[in-house]
């Protein structure tokens, strides 16, 4: 009986290799959750909108040369104490005059180019940290992606170790019922199935806990996840990915569009001081009682205006300008160092994690072999049950890190990925999920009348509009789950502070996962609910909530 036993728990820590083994078909790969985080952003869909604005403020540089129309109503009511008034002494007159004004810069001393030029560099500047935003979004989710996998992997097989040594805990205690065995190895036994259970304890919790980072950023249940996935091409040498990344990278796209925006910037002050030729028509009509002072006006003058002197607020700007710029073109040559340096080690972590990989893999063949022969000498009474479970245990051990090893291949190949610029929507082909930034559409701004005195601006309506909708929204949405208790969740845009001295008691309950292994020869994984409630509190106390956990063995 006691062999019997023993080649069942052998057999069971060799088949767990299956668990590492790569599966073929899985639901979601890795590709669909990208594609599911970027459309759920709201970092992107602001950088989009900040793209957005950039580009709708380039047209903003056309004032310098744009028609200018003024009008002007004037009206006079004069009384006047004269000897030839015939009534209250005083002569009543009235005149008004109409004045329409056309202006226009014939030259404006080249400030129009100039500011084109500075804002579609800073609309390319905006695009930039686009990409950088679109990189950290991809690989936060890669990287909550896998750690779903490796915590998986890793529940996995603390389940297993548990159940391997619920069995020796049965045979030990079998043995001592029969005499055979002492009361110690009983207690050696179960203390290491004590720590195989806090184990797999903490094994869950960090699995629950991946999953919701990995829902967080994607919207979607992270189930049926497809592992081992691609991490893309990887330059030869370590030369060719500092190349690539001083050429790609967002960062370094974005240091050297700073340069050039504040060397634009001072050309820009250039202009602005350069003389201008303005051409100005007007219209004028008068009237006044009797027709002696009616008039009709038409002139046209053209102007030219020059600064004589430098004011002191221009040389002021002159010198922030100049240090601005000194201090980009450090940030530059900072960035650039940042980012080789980032490669180095992202490249040397890849190199280092491969050759972990095939020592573990090598100790983790080493360690089922000797687990195996172990096994067999103990069926001849040439080992203890100590020798046995601790040879198990390395088996296991090694298990776990050919997880980890392998899970650090992953990371270090897309974080190296994401050192040279390669982890844009772009570079890994996913550019039609969100469309292209040109495709961003164009605020629509309306005057409500003719005049420019009463603007309907279409986003300001729209952000009304949604919080008059979260203000009216006061009910929880019940989300059903036919595996578990049903989950109630507040809706996302009612945010309200709490500002009363005493605190209504909300009960937000989640699925949580709890653990029944107190059957010493079964595992089981059963879902609960997990109530959280807030504690009343005073104001001046602010905050406190008090988490409570489920009680686990």
């Amino acid at each position: 009986m006691q062999s019997k036993i023993h080649l069942t728990a052998i057999a069971s820590i060799l088949s767990v290799g299956l668990l590492i083994t790569p599966y073929t078909a899985f639901a979601t790969t890795l590709e669909d959750a990208l594609r599911a985080a970027l459309s759920n952003s709201l970092s992107l869909s602001a950088s989009r909108n900040n793209w957005a604005a950039a580009r709708d403020n380039i047209d903003g540089a056309q004032s310098t040369k744009e028609w200018r129309a003024t009008g002007t109503l004037s009206g006079t009511q004069s009384m006047t104490n004269a000897a030839t008034a015939t009534r209250d002494g005083f002569l009543s007159s009235q005149s008004g005059s109409a004045t329409v004004t056309l202006s226009r810069n014939l030259y404006d001393g080249g400030q129009r180019d100039e500011n084109l030029l500075l804002r579609q560099l800073q609309r390319d500047i905006a695009e930039a940290r686009y990409l950088g935003a679109e990189q950290r979004v991809i690989l936060a989710t890669v990287e909550a992606y896998l750690d779903v996998i490796r915590a998986s992997r890793e529940v996995a097989l603390n389940e297993v170790n548990v159940a391997r040594l619920s069995e020796h805990v049965a045979a030990a205690r079998a043995r001592v019922d029969a005499g055979a065995s002492t009361s110690t190895q009983l207690a050696q036994a179960e203390a290491r199935l004590s720590r195989a259970r806090t184990t797999l304890i903490s094994a869950v919790s960090a699995h629950n806990s991946a999953e919701d980072a990995f829902f967080t950023l994607t919207a979607v249940a992270a189930a049926d996840l497809e592992e081992n996935p691609d991490i893309g091409v990887i330059p030869a040498t370590l030369l060719e990915a500092d190349d690539l990344a001083r050429r790609e990278h967002p960062d370094a796209r974005l240091a050297t569009l700073s340069v050039t925006a504040a060397g634009q910037e001072f050309k820009a002050l250039l202009a602005s001081l350069r003389p201008t030729v303005a051409l100005r028509l007007q219209a004028n009509e008068s009237m006044a009682e009797g027709n002696r002072s009616d008039k009709t006006e038409f002139s046209a003058n053209v102007t030219l205006a020059t600064p004589l002197m430098p004011t002191g607020s221009v040389r002021a700007k002159a010198r922030s300008l100049s240090s601005s710029l000194e201090a980009t073109k450090m940030e530059r040559l900072d960035t650039l160092r940042r980012i080789s340096l980032d490669v180095r080690h992202r490249f040397r972590q890849l190199e280092a994690a491969r050759a972990q990989e095939t020592a573990v893999e090598d100790e983790l063949a080493a360690s089922r072999l000797v687990a195996e022969g172990i096994a067999t000498e103990f069926q001849f009474g040439q080992k203890t049950t100590l020798d046995v479970l601790d040879a198990e245990q390395d088996v296991s051990d090694a298990e776990l890190r050919f997880v980890n090893a392998r899970h650090a291949i992953l990371i270090a190949g897309f974080r190296l990925q994401s050192a040279m610029g390669q982890l844009t929507a772009g570079a890994m082909g996913m550019d039609d999920e969100l469309g292209p930034l040109d495709d961003m559409p164009v605020r629509d701004v309306k005057y409500k009348s003719y005049l420019p005195l009463d603007v309907d601006w279409d986003a300001y309506n729209d952000q009304q509009d949604a919080s008059e909708a979260a203000a009216q929204t006061e009910e929880p949405v019940v989300v059903e789950d036919s595996s578990a208790a049903p989950v109630i969740m507040p809706e996302p845009e009612v945010v309200q502070p709490v500002v009363t001295a005493e605190v209504a008691k909300i009960v937000l309950e989640r699925p949580v996962t709890t653990l029944n292994v107190n059957a010493p020869e079964t595992l089981a994984v059963t879902m609960g609910t997990l109530p959280l409630e807030p504690v009343s509190m005073d104001i001046d106390e602010g905050v406190v909530w008090q988490i409570q956990t489920r009680d686990l063995p």
